[in-house]
């Protein structure tokens, strides 16, 4: 009589510490998306290699993310040109899929000819994604980011893309967002 008491009480252990597994994974994703659309979810940031001589060149960059659901979140990828222009040149969706307990990340350019795709991890305050960036003709370039939360109103994100010829990642970008209220 002793054993099946023994063997539903470590069932049931089990089955809570799963449950608690990924009710803390749920809860993350839940919680820095929620983080990161409080207060309308506009974020700029100011293009630190911006260079005036350029016209084109993006000396803002803004990031709407918006909540569609507390496991996804859509957003626009805006910079403002030395023209004072504002230019939408990607959107992305990402969202957390509870049964693969996986992030799925996509992104596209606005004119539809680019895209991304990458399975981001994340904890409460920081998300890193390694991602590929598919061009037409069949080329990519692999590319890893990392945004940080730093506060309730400012995230840091580091960029960085991969050289196959070296087999390391380079070209570092740093970008500290501010988000407007």
């Amino acid at each position: 009589m002793k054993l099946p008491i023994f063997a539903f009480i470590f069932l049931f252990a089990s089955y809570s510490i799963i449950a608690q597994e990924k009710d803390s994974v749920e809860l993350k994703h839940k919680t820095l998306f929620k983080k990161i659309t409080s207060h309308g979810g506009t974020w700029v940031g100011e293009n630190p290699k911006y260079d005036a001589s350029k016209p084109d060149d993006f000396k803002v960059f803004v990031l709407k993310i918006k909540l569609s659901d507390p496991l996804k979140i859509e957003a626009d990828i805006l910079g403002v040109n030395t023209k004072n222009d504002t230019i939408p040149f990607w959107q992305f969706s990402e969202f957390y899929a509870p049964d693969k307990k996986k992030n799925i990340f996509y992104q596209r350019s606005m004119d539809g000819l680019y895209y991304a795709y990458g399975e981001p991890t994340m904890t409460e305050t920081e998300r890193y994604c390694e991602m590929a960036f598919y061009y037409s003709g069949g080329e990519y370039l692999k590319h890893k980011d990392t945004h940080i939360l730093l506060d309730e109103n400012t995230m840091k994100s580091i960029s960085y893309d991969y050289d196959p010829k070296s087999q390391t990642w380079i070209n570092e970008s740093i970008l500290i967002w501010k988000l407007k209220k």
